[in-house]
């Protein structure tokens, strides 16, 4: 039998709205990197989510990092693969910008920063993020909920598909839309793992137009296990029922 490699998700899966790991999670989440092999597959840089992974988790060579919808991988904190999938910000930076203001559905509250941008990817977000930091996590909470009833993202995703379809557009997180070059998210990252080991993949965005949607489906398509998870708790449980079974299993 292959041994067991676990891939998960970040932002609404281990973090919440880019808050650190801390307490009984980090506790939970070192002791299984170091039964099983782990893989975090996030739609964030590397500078914005290891300041939110426990030191342990960081330093762990057995725990790789796909940063950047899975075009970057880092490994004991250096970068150990970069893809050739360059996005030309440029290229979607007047729609997006005419979005702001042609998009039907409108929230009551604005930010000034509705782009991250890097080589891979493009973060786009309506709500937008204030000059430094985040929207607080009552706004988020709110602006979740108003985008879920009006479906704000849902409608700019369509619409972007529509004009370019050599892109994917997919839900990322609480507030924001990524887009990467087609076949360059996610789920690129299974090949890397497909061959030597038994997957499973938890993840909070598996549902249409979902940024965990794409890798899900690849990883039940060669018989691999999915967790969809509604947030972090979820996740800390089925971390625990996962050791819990192999503990037995050894018995």
């Amino acid at each position: 039998m292959k041994p067991k490699v676990f891939l998960s998700d970040s932002n609404g899966t281990l973090t919440n709205a880019r808050q650190p790991i801390t307490g009984e999670f980090a506790e939970v989440i070192v002791e299984f990197a170091k039964k099983f092999k782990f893989v975090v597959v996030t739609g964030s840089p590397w500078d914005y989510i290891s300041p939110l992974m426990p030191k342990e988790l960081l330093e762990n060579p057995n725990v790789d990092f796909w940063c950047n919808m899975g075009n970057t991988l880092y490994r004991g904190g250096e970068l150990v693969f970069d893809a050739d999938n360059v996005i030309d910000f440029y290229f979607f930076e007047p729609i997006l910008k005419d979005l702001l203001t042609a998009c039907p559905h409108q929230f009551h509250t604005s930010f000034p920063r509705h782009f991250e941008v890097n080589r891979h990817s493009i973060n786009f977000t309506m709500l937008g993020r204030p000059e430094e930091g985040e929207p607080s996590k009552e706004i988020r909470e709110e602006y979740a909920a108003w985008d879920a009833e009006h479906g704000q993202r849902l409608w700019i995703i369509d619409f972007l598909n529509k004009l370019y379809p050599d892109y994917d557009m997919s839900l990322g997180g609480q507030i924001s839309v990524d887009i990467v070059k087609k076949g360059c998210d996610k789920a690129q990252v299974v090949n890397y793992y497909k061959d030597e080991y038994d997957i499973t993949f938890l993840g909070d965005r598996i549902s249409k137009h979902g940024n965990d949607n794409t890798i899900a489906h690849v990883i039940a398509d060669i018989g691999g296990s999915i967790y969809s998870v509604d947030d972090p708790e979820e996740t800390l449980e089925v971390l625990k029922s996962l050791m819990e079974l192999d503990e037995k299993l050894k018995a």
